[in-house]
């Protein structure tokens, strides 16, 4: 019995690991890290401001294109096939940034990392809980974990590279970034097992009408929302910090602040989530949401936006593994990913809604004031959305 509960053990972290490492390079490196790098691409290709935009708007493009497919590839193929295809082509859009040399080579390269990470996502998630359902908060949430965990590193390997090897110049980072990427894929590849709920045979109604749900639409709604107001502190504090007469120095130190903390949110709102429920705990972190974007307004000091980072640093990610969590609960193991593909689609509509909304909100109605106020209020309505829905989970 011991030797069974420890073998048990061994598989949980073997998967663990290998999961986070995936979501590190497939997310964390292939997306998380553009923003870092694009100052030296800008650069080292003679991109105007204008490009340098779009190659951004490229690799979520891919992304956004990719992401409601991940569900239904899954169902269709099976969620490994589908992960190491999206695996395939991150490391094709990693090592295509290596040696580009012109604008439009880097939009295919980073439109091809978009678009695989989106397909590695969605099928690892419903490999995850199929193979854990019941621990399924704290898989999810340490799953989530590795973006945050990807971007300190892309924060950290950067400057590290390019200061210790300049002859490599900004092409060094994507080099390390596929090696590193394609090492991962090949023990994803030896480590990952499809759960056996995910081979069964769906015929044509169920794969259409199966997984869908009036509970499924109100968590889309509210996804949705969530995408839209999700990014204005990440976006904002600094800008807003700087307004309110702080020095440069500590609006950077407090952002670091709320990246450590979200590393280590979401596996403890997930852990959470497996004790006293799903519903409990995302009501919760929504309300602490709100809660983060308040403070601010309240307290304009150094004290405010540190306490308000250390709680929206640590909630949003929260928010985000619960919201997928209990989408993943309303459905059969076998469409889980084609639930959370789906939801996926309103989030990644909203973050594409929020950045401009906020933007105009700070312009013409009031500055980072009225913006932390909309997101404020956003998430009370989330609140009130997250009343309404049912906490019973289909086996």
């Amino acid at each position: 019995m011991n030797s069974q509960l420890k073998k048990d053990r061994q598989h949980f972290w073997m998967f663990i690991l290998t999961g986070m490492f995936l979501i590190i390079t497939t997310t964390g490196f292939a997306r998380m890290a553009y923003g870092i790098m694009l100052p030296f691409m800008q650069e080292g290709l003679s991109l105007t401001t204008t490009e340098s935009g779009l190659l951004g708007t490229m690799l979520f493009l891919g992304y956004l294109l990719t992401v409601g497919m991940a569900g239904i590839l899954t169902l269709r193929l099976g969620a490994k096939k589908v992960l190491l295809l999206g695996s395939g082509l991150v490391v094709a859009g990693l090592a295509g940034l290596v040696f580009i040399t012109n604008f439009w080579w880097a939009a295919i390269s980073l439109f091809l990392a978009g678009a695989g990470s989106a397909l590695v996502y969605t099928p690892l998630l419903s490999i995850a809980i199929g193979s854990f359902p019941k621990k399924r908060g704290t898989v999810m949430g340490l799953l989530m974990s590795g973006a945050g965990i990807g971007m300190l590193l892309s924060g950290i390997l950067v400057p590290f590279m390019l200061q210790h090897f300049p002859q490599l110049g900004w092409r060094g980072p994507w080099l390390i970034f596929a090696s590193i990427t394609i090492i991962v894929v090949l023990l994803a590849a030896f480590v990952l097992k499809t759960p056996h709920a995910s081979h069964e045979n769906v015929n044509g109604d169920e794969k259409t009408n199966g997984w869908r749900s009036k509970e499924l639409y109100f968590i889309a709604v509210l996804y949705f929302i969530v995408g839209i107001v999700y990014l204005i502190p990440n976006l904002y504090q600094t800008s807003y910090m700087k307004e309110l007469g702080l020095s440069n120095a500590m609006a950077g130190t407090v952002y670091a602040i709320a990246g450590i903390v979200s590393i280590g949110g979401a596996p403890l709102w997930g852990m959470l989530a497996d004790r006293i429920s799903v519903k409990k705990a995302l009501l919760a972190a929504l309300v602490l949401s709100a809660v983060g974007d308040i403070l601010p307004i309240v307290y304009g000091t150094i004290a405010g936006f540190i306490v308000s980072a250390v709680i929206w640093g640590s909630s949003l990610g929260g928010v985000l593994v619960l919201i997928q969590m209990k989408a993943s609960q309303q459905v059969q193991p076998k469409y889980v990913a084609t639930a959370i593909g789906f939801i996926s689609i309103f989030y990644a509509v909203g973050q594409m809604i929020g950045p401009v909304l906020a933007g105009g909100l700070i312009e013409y109605a009031g500055g980072y004031m009225s913006a932390y106020s909309f997101g404020a209020v956003m998430f009370f309505l989330c609140v009130l959305i997250a009343m309404m829905l049912q906490s019973k989970e289909v086996q």
